[in-house]
């Protein structure tokens, strides 16, 4: 297969976090995390702005289950919050107090774009701490290895962060995210649309216009409606329709490249060259599972099939 938030031709806040889903792990408790989160003031949910803010802040620290909070209730009851928590994979314990310490240098401003009944699409300018930049030195964001630093290590750490916060040596990343807000009572909330979940049609390629005149493919179902965290199964159905044996190499790709690493391949019964006699029919199945963590905003993932004719051995 192909390696693989709200997806812009910049990087967004989203795409820089992703670098968090390749070390997250379920990390430990730590009581300091909740010290820090009890000093931190109310936030105004009567303000799509603040709302806004909030959310970011949470997303950065990969507090989960802050920046629940902060989502409407039609997508909370698409996905309750363990559901949401076990896809995210949030950060605990020292990794989500440096996290939230960072967060906090997260600047916003909105800029109102359209109003439409209860409904409001704000367009989010941030200024965040560049994660890359930051990765050496916070253990590549590794949150067991953040969470198993002594308490002189993480002294040393925290120091270090002030320290470079102090100077301004932080290097920031700038870009910005459309939010959708809905006003339920007097209050603001982000609506993401989880109930529609991920679309992810089939398509389909023959290479060569031999193997074209000589295959019919058909894949059933030709779309799937999935959410994150969810297996699902594709079929397929090769005809040889030639007088002589098709060895066809059968690819899997998926589209945007870089999110393809979210749809993993649970099984496969054509990831080997398939060989079809003539005249006959092949019926093949594949399971994938839509992985967690994918990005907001993401409604989409398209994948392809590519065939190529084969030697045999």
């Amino acid at each position: 297969m192909s390696r693989c938030g709200l997806l812009t031709a910049e990087p967004t806040l989203k795409d820089k976090m992703n670098l968090f889903l390749l070390f997250a792990v379920v990390l430990f408790p730590f009581l300091t995390a909740h010290s820090l989160r009890s000093a931190e003031p109310a936030v105004s949910t009567r303000q799509p702005a603040a709302v806004a803010h909030a959310y970011l802040r949470a997303v950065y620290a990969r507090d989960f289950a802050e920046a629940y909070r902060y989502v409407s209730a039609e997508d909370q009851r698409a996905r309750n919050l363990n559901q949401y928590l076990r896809q995210r994979g949030p950060f605990n314990g020292f990794a989500l107090e440096v996290a939230r310490m960072l967060a906090a240098m997260v600047e916003v401003k909105t800029t109102q774009t359209q109003t439409v009944s209860k409904r409001e699409l704000l367009t989010v300018h941030y200024r965040a701490p560049d994660p890359e930049k930051l990765s050496a030195l916070l253990r590549h964001w590794n949150g067991y290895q953040l969470n198993s630093l002594s308490p002189a290590e993480r002294k040393q750490l925290i120091e270090a962060i002030e320290s470079k916060r102090r100077d301004g040596s932080i290097e920031m990343i700038t870009g910005e995210e459309k939010l959708t807000f809905i006003k339920e009572g007097d209050e603001w909330r982000i609506f993401l649309d989880w109930a529609a979940g991920v679309m992810i049609p089939i398509h389909t390629i023959v290479r060569e216009p031999a193997a074209a005149a000589a295959m019919d493919v058909r894949f059933s179902p030709k779309q799937v409606a999935t959410q994150p965290g969810e297996v699902f199964e594709i079929h397929l159905k090769l005809s040889n329709r030639s007088t002589e044996p098709i060895v066809t190499r059968i690819g899997h790709h998926v589209e945007p490249r870089e999110l393809a690493d979210y749809l993993e391949i649970v099984q496969c019964g054509f990831l080997l060259p398939v060989r079809v006699q003539p005249g006959t029919e092949q019926e093949f199945s594949a399971t994938y599972l839509l992985r967690g963590g994918l990005p907001e905003g993401v409604h989409q993932l398209n994948l392809t099939y590519d065939f190529r004719l084969a030697q045999e051995r």
